[in-house]
Formats: C-alpha cells, sequence, structure tokens
C-alpha cells in the first residue's frame, strides 16, 4: 500500500508539474498581435493542430478572401486562410508541447516551435527558425474570453 501511494505521488510530480495536462491546450486562443483566433484541438493520433478561426482584416487589397500568396508551394497560394492549419503535429512532452511547427502564411515560412503555458495562463509560443535555436523568439497568446466577441460558437 506504501508503494502504491509513493508511486502515485511520484507520478503525479514527475509527469506533470506544475499540474499541467495533456489537454490544457485546447481551445481557442488569441494571437500576441491580437488580430488573430486559432482554435487548437487534438487529434485521432494524440498530436496537437490549430487552425486559424478569426482574423481582424479577413480581406485583401482586392476584397477578396485572404490568401495563403506566400506559400513556397505555387499549388497552395490559392488556399483560403480562414480556415488554415498553421499549428501542426505537436505532442505532450512532459511539461509542454514539443516538436510541431508553426507555419506562418505571411512570410510563407516553417518554424520549429515549443509550447508552454505559463502561471497566468497563457500561450507561451517559442520559435525557431531552421537549426538556429539561439535565434529563438516568444511569443504571448491569451486565451479567448468571450468566443462571441469574434463569431465563434
Amino acid at each position: 500500500m506504501r508503494c502504491l501511494l509513493i508511486g502515485a505521488l511520484l507520478n503525479m510530480f514527475i509527469w506533470q508539474p506544475q499540474g499541467l495536462r495533456e489537454s490544457d491546450i485546447v481551445g481557442y486562443w488569441l494571437n500576441d498581435t491580437r488580430d488573430m483566433v486559432v482554435k487548437i484541438y487534438q487529434k485521432e493520433d494524440h498530436s496537437f493542430a490549430g487552425d486559424v478561426v478569426w482574423l481582424s482584416d479577413s480581406l485583401d487589397a482586392y476584397n477578396q478572401p485572404l490568401r495563403d500568396v506566400m506559400n513556397d508551394d505555387p499549388r497552395k497560394r490559392s488556399r483560403l486562410v480562414m480556415g488554415l492549419t498553421i499549428l501542426y503535429d505537436f505532442k505532450w512532452s512532459s511539461d509542454a508541447w514539443r516538436y510541431g511547427t508553426y507555419y506562418n502564411f505571411k512570410t510563407g515560412n516553417d518554424y520549429g516551435i515549443k509550447i508552454s503555458l505559463d502561471d497566468e495562463g497563457n500561450l507561451r509560443l517559442t520559435g525557431y527558425y531552421g537549426i538556429l535555436f539561439f535565434l529563438g523568439k516568444t511569443k504571448v497568446w491569451t486565451p479567448v474570453p468571450d468566443k462571441s466577441l469574434y463569431g465563434l460558437n
């Protein structure tokens, strides 16, 4: 009985520091510039992804829906930004979501990033371009307080 209790306590502190759970990332998040809302969800393969569900300006200069025009792949340049998956393949790893990619549709670049939660409940996305790990940059996304403000269900 004592071993069982010790094992349960160790599991609680080793596998989920600060009370974090794998699903804590799921929800709607407002980016750092407050011009985009991303819905993060868990996929069937237990990885996490995020889709653009709201943009402050979803039209281009010709009043047409914004498209992924900066993509390196010419076949993907006609994709709509609204609904575009920009976070993909994140896996839970004891204290953060790692090994995933962030696609910036404004530049057409992919970034390897780590996502963690801070003490205030905000997402901290620390990104790196290529193998330049020493040139990382962190963005802070906040949870959407009221989905109706953004026309979300």
